[in-house]
């Protein structure tokens, strides 16, 4: 049995580097598309500094060990790992270098309200700070096509590690949640494509898990990516304004959310997921590093929002996520990194704090 063990751990293991190491190869060529989109590159090269890629490398190697780890100890099962075939993968190459053309020029023109006019019809439903191309991307995320290639995207991005990175979370959620889920309800906000609300539904089975979004097609994209989930609903939302009473749920939880929201923004869905917890609920987040988990990554954290049009980045790296939670009145914040994601986890108050008595003065 532990040589069975030990075999399926392998197997799992060499998957997702192989995976990686398909998807490195992908980003390899961004360079060559943007000279022949732009003339010049101009990223910042990571190579330029060994010892910080080797350390990027060496980070990215731990990530994919500790989720192999994770699925060897039962806390989410191998089915994660279910990629879609090497056809369909390969089929949507053509189509991410052709985005990659237009997005290098976007990106050197600065251009980021540049939309079809499918695109632009969403507007009505979103806020004003969702109308813009996030990562320089044709059409933001307001598009069937868009929502179709956003996966595959963001997995060049982090060569391979983004899947890794989202079940962060889960975890943290089986520390305080241990077993199938049964009689849990949990609310997803900012789901996109629901890759995250599927590694959710495979590690909690029998909870009830309303999935919203803001884009309606990335909405349509998570429930044809999720058809086979009985237990899984959809919503469109915005995650600061969801249309549930107060105490609804017993855990809130978003990926890759707050670095895309205005302050302001993040403090409203903050509060909102707080209104909506259940005493005792669980707030989870999974979200890119900030300033002061990995100082080593300041040159990554500089230079993303230049290459990837994100106009709050610079602002969410430098406000601490576990002070805005604390502000909130959330307590027992927990904290896992891992690569250039961090996973948050914080409880609301067991009694409510409009319950509470109030402390006897000293006479």
């Amino acid at each position: 049995m532990n040589l069975l063990k030990e075999l399926n751990s392998r197997w799992a293991l060499g998957k997702a580097l192989v995976r990686s190491t398909v998807f490195t190869g992908e980003k390899l060529a961004l360079p060559i598309i943007e000279k022949l989109a732009t003339g010049e590159n101009t990223g910042k090269n990571p190579l330029e500094n060994p010892v910080l890629f080797k350390k990027a490398l060496e980070e990215m190697f731990q990530l994919l060990k500790k989720d192999n780890q994770n699925i060897v100890d039962g806390i989410y099962p191998s089915e994660v790992l279910k990629s879609e075939s090497m056809m369909e993968h390969f089929l949507r190459v053509p189509k991410i270098i052709m985005d990659g053309y237009f997005i290098s020029r976007r990106r050197k023109s600065k251009n980021h309200n540049d939309f079809s006019a499918e695109a632009k019809s969403y507007f009505s439903e979103v806020p004003e700070y969702f109308q813009r191309n996030f990562h320089f991307q044709s059409d933001g995320y307001l598009t069937k096509k868009s929502a179709e290639l956003y996966e595959h995207q963001v997995e060049i991005l982090f060569s391979g590690a983004a899947d890794a990175m989202r079940r962060l979370v889960i975890p943290m959620l089986k520390a305080k949640y241990p077993g199938d889920g049964e009689g849990l309800r949990f609310l997803e906000v900012a789901a996109g494509t629901g890759r995250l609300t599927k590694f959710m539904a495979l590690a909690f089975p029998k909870a009830k898990i309303i999935a919203t979004d803001v884009s309606s097609p990335y909405l349509q994209k998570a429930r044809e990516n999720l058809k086979n989930f009985s237990r899984v609903d959809f919503l469109q939302a915005m995650a600061e304004d969801v249309p549930f009473p107060e105490e609804s749920f017993d855990v809130v939880y978003s990926c890759f959310l707050f670095h895309e929201l205005p302050l302001d923004v993040r403090k409203r869905v903050i509060a909102e997921s707080f209104r909506l917890l259940k005493p005792g609920g669980q707030f989870g987040m999974v979200d890119s590093i900030q300033t002061k988990d990995a100082e080593h990554y300041k040159w990554a954290l500089d230079q993303f929002p230049v290459d990837f049009h994100e106009p709050f980045y610079k602002n969410y790296v430098s406000q601490d996520m576990g002070e805005l939670l604390t502000a909130a009145k959330f307590e027992d914040l927990k904290k896992e990194r891992g690569f250039f994601s961090k996973a948050m986890l914080a409880q609301k108050p067991a009694t409510d704090l409009k319950q509470r008595p109030k402390a006897a003065k000293k006479r």
